[in-house]
């Protein structure tokens, strides 16, 4: 139903941003008709397209000159315009051509050439925008749009930058699993730590992921034999897999790993030793940071307590694993490969000769990983960038709370952190 606005500047504000955003050829394409009408919601705007009848069709496969077959209704939404939900209609022409058969031709204000995207390009670009910086119910919301409609657009503009991404330049990757849910439920993920960009990712956390993460990294032109260096964690199935793989790589235990080891255990031994008596108990209350954080760290107040809760004061096995920590840390304070072995050897000889039951478990971890751990020295690869990444991976899965489709969440790690091109954000 007519709404009394002026539809020769609805037309030319359409077409002027038709012309900016999206590439509308006037020449083979016109506005024939601009309407207000009352919607669900309220009003909406409508506008209809054709392709100008004294243009030529091509086939859309092979160029040549074809016929017109048919036609066919599509409809699409668009940004709004003046506040008001808006529409963008064309009975799209399907092509005959003596060799190809019948195509349909594309248009150009939808990304996909199958035109059965529900929005605009432009309106694409809002979708994906906003998905990168919030969750997709958000955006839902945001425009007025069922979330399940906001998934379909973004798994099929991240499935479509994925097939023109180039690994072909990939030669040192990182490897490491994060929890796509509560329980045992896990994705590996291999990113290019050169390029900083997430170019795999794999259900589980077995060795047999590492073959489905290689395969992924060739389907984009990217060649398993030429990795030079992976740097992963103490995963016995990542190192098996990787040898399967990429045996020629470089192997290095990520230090972030090494160190999270250390530190992981010496809060165990605190919240064991609580346990023991109520003595240690008070003791030990509220001092998890005392032990956790580095001497340079530690508050006045932090610092005061472990000082006064020295090994040598208070024979605490929490004390003892905080220095064998600080030792560790100390090791990759050397300058070379062989000053850190020395350092090493110590640190483990006084580790296993300890009272400290945990830490000689922890010993045996870094003997079981010797020559991957002092590898680093060689590489000086880490896997800094792929563990701020699992922050950020885990924060999406946070702030989604959760995912009932795994493909979302795989989707929404390569939309963040895939670094790909997107054909609705090119110019």
């Amino acid at each position: 139903m007519e709404m009394g606005v002026d539809t020769e500047i609805l037309a030319a504000v359409f077409l002027d941003l038709a012309s900016r955003s999206i590439g509308f050829d006037q020449g083979e394409w016109e506005i024939t008709e601009a309407w207000v009408q009352q919607g669900a919601d309220g009003e909406e705007v409508h506008i209809r397209i054709a392709k100008r009848k004294d243009h030529m069709l091509s086939c859309p496969k092979c160029g040549g000159r074809a016929g017109v077959y048919d036609t066919r209704e599509h409809s699409w939404r668009h940004l709004d315009l003046w506040g008001l939900r808006t529409y963008v209609h064309c009975m799209v022409p399907r092509a005959q051509c003596d060799h190809c058969g019948v195509r349909t031709v594309p248009v150009p204000w939808v990304t996909r050439k199958n035109n059965r995207e529900p929005f605009t390009k432009p309106m694409e670009a809002q979708v994906i925008k906003g998905a990168q910086r919030s969750t997709a119910k958000a955006v839902a919301e945001t425009v007025g749009e069922n979330d399940t409609k906001i998934w379909g657009v973004i798994n099929r503009a991240v499935a479509q930058a994925r097939e023109g991404a180039d690994y072909s330049d990939v030669t040192k990757v990182g490897l490491d699993e994060t929890a796509k849910a509560r329980g045992q439920s896990y994705i590996s993920v291999m990113m290019d730590l050169e390029g900083r960009r997430v170019v795999a990712v794999a259900d589980g956390k077995d060795n047999k992921v590492v073959d489905e993460l290689c395969d992924q990294l060739e389907a984009h032109r990217g060649d398993r034999r030429a990795v030079t260096d992976v740097t992963r964690d103490m995963s016995g199935p990542f190192a098996k897999g990787v040898r399967r793989n990429m045996p020629q790589a470089h192997q290095t235990i990520d230090k972030f790993h090494v160190t999270q080891l250390f530190t992981k255990a010496t809060d165990e031994v605190r919240n064991a030793e609580r346990k023991e008596c109520d003595e240690k108990n008070e003791l030990l209350k509220g001092t998890k940071y005392v032990w956790l954080k580095r001497e340079e760290n530690l508050t006045e107040r932090q610092a005061r307590i472990r000082a006064e809760l020295d090994p040598k004061k208070s024979h605490l096995k929490t004390a003892r694993a905080c220095q064998m920590s600080e030792g560790m840390r100390d090791v990759y304070q050397k300058a070379t490969r062989e000053e850190a072995e020395e350092a090493l050897k110590r640190l483990c000889s006084w580790m296993m000769h300890s009272n400290v039951k945990r830490m000689k478990t922890v010993a045996k971890t870094i003997r079981e990983n010797w020559e991957d751990i002092l590898n680093w020295w060689d590489s000086r690869v880490t896997n800094a960038i792929l563990e701020g990444t699992n922050s950020l991976i885990q924060s999406i899965k946070r702030a989604s709370r959760g995912f009932r489709n795994a493909d979302y969440f795989t989707s929404m790690i390569f939309l963040r952190h895939g670094k790909l091109e997107f054909e609705a954000l090119q110019g």
